[in-house]
């Protein structure tokens, strides 16, 4: 019962993590960080100015691990880094838009509305996160997504895991259907889709990391009082059969006035960035990348942060350029994201 009780408490940490927030909404919840200065950071030329970073809980924040303990994390006292933890995306954006933060990680559709309906000079930075969507099943494991045919498969009403998911099947030709309900009531959010999944009520589910592993990890040590329930597809590889170009989930955007008035600051930025994703990124350091994440807030727990590690070696990125610009347009014209045009990619 105490294994139960600990499971069940680990469960509701991860899921305050992964609400449709990585897929579009959530409720507001602003944690950390100074965010009190208004008004964008001033700058001219090459002098370096504080930049004030926001990131998400969940994938897209876990490349950003190192970059903030290295730098002092949320205590602050550093002169080039603020940074402020989200676990609501419409509470960074309102944060970005009023200028209390330079640049935020966010979903890659949510940033292209975003500079459509908020802000017009608005960039977008790099792709750091790409596929982080599975199918995770109970009882006899599907290996591909034609294992559905003609069965149903679950996840949530909102957001991208439903989008990319009837994407793939459609143009796969399955006949399968997508269903967010469950005895008449709605899965609005992975936080819905997981319960009815510890709940014993669905058999399978698209779910999100880290949500998955935490899962799997819980049902395999609860196995006595519920079906254990394991990572079975990886969406990636069934959208690399009707895309050569990946699933790109996450991104990193800037406000458009401090992008425009301090290129040598998010210069230099990206290049820390960078170095910081290829260091949690790498399968050599996922035990201390596990640790930066945790003491960072983005995952609550080591083993889960480790666990989500492994299940997303190969989709924490930095994409610039024009392999992130090829990338992304491809991925908006697949989901149906009215196209931004070029001035949006930095």
């Amino acid at each position: 019962m105490k294994k139960l009780i600990a499971l069940t408490l680990i469960i509701i940490s991860i899921l305050t993590l992964a609400s449709c927030s990585i897929f579009g909404g959530g409720s507001t919840n602003n944690n950390g960080g100074n965010s009190s200065n208004n008004g964008t950071s001033q700058g001219d030329g090459d002098k370096r100015v504080k930049i004030r970073v926001g990131y998400l809980t969940g994938p897209t924040g876990m490349g950003m691990a190192k970059l903030i303990v290295d730098n002092n994390g949320l205590d602050g006292g550093n002169e080039d880094y603020e940074f402020t933890k989200y676990v609501d995306s419409n509470a960074a954006k309102t944060d970005l838009a009023a200028g209390k933060i330079d640049v935020i990680c966010l979903p890659t559709n949510e940033a292209a509305l975003y500079q459509s309906k908020v802000d017009a000079d608005a960039k977008l930075l790099a792709v750091n996160c790409l596929n982080s969507l599975f199918v995770i099943s109970s009882g006899p494991a599907p290996a591909t997504l034609y294992d559905f045919e003609g069965k149903t498969i679950y996840t949530c009403k909102n957001g991208t895991p439903r989008i990319v998911l009837e994407y793939i099947i459609k143009k796969l030709g399955i006949n399968a259907e997508v269903s967010y309900t469950v005895d008449g009531k709605e899965m609005v959010t992975p936080n819905d889709v997981s319960a009815q999944i510890m709940a014993s009520n669905i058999p399978n589910a698209v779910l999100p990391e880290p949500l998955v592993s935490t899962i799997q990890m819980a049902t395999m040590t609860s196995a006595e009082l519920r079906p254990i329930y394991t990572k079975t597809i990886d969406l990636s590889n069934e959208w690399a059969r009707i895309n050569d170009t990946p699933i790109t989930m996450g991104c990193i955007i800037s406000n458009g006035k401090f992008a425009k008035e301090n290129k040598y600051t998010l210069d230099l930025f990206l290049d820390e960035y960078k170095a910081s994703i290829e260091y949690i990124a790498n399968p050599d350091n996922f035990d201390s990348a596990a640790d930066y994440i945790y003491n960072t807030g983005i995952i609550p727990f080591v083993p889960q942060a480790r666990a989500a590690l492994l299940s997303l070696k190969d989709s924490l990125v930095f994409l610039d350029g024009e392999q992130m610009k090829e990338s992304l347009v491809a991925f908006y014209q697949a989901i149906g994201v009215a196209l931004p045009d070029d001035s949006f990619y930095y």
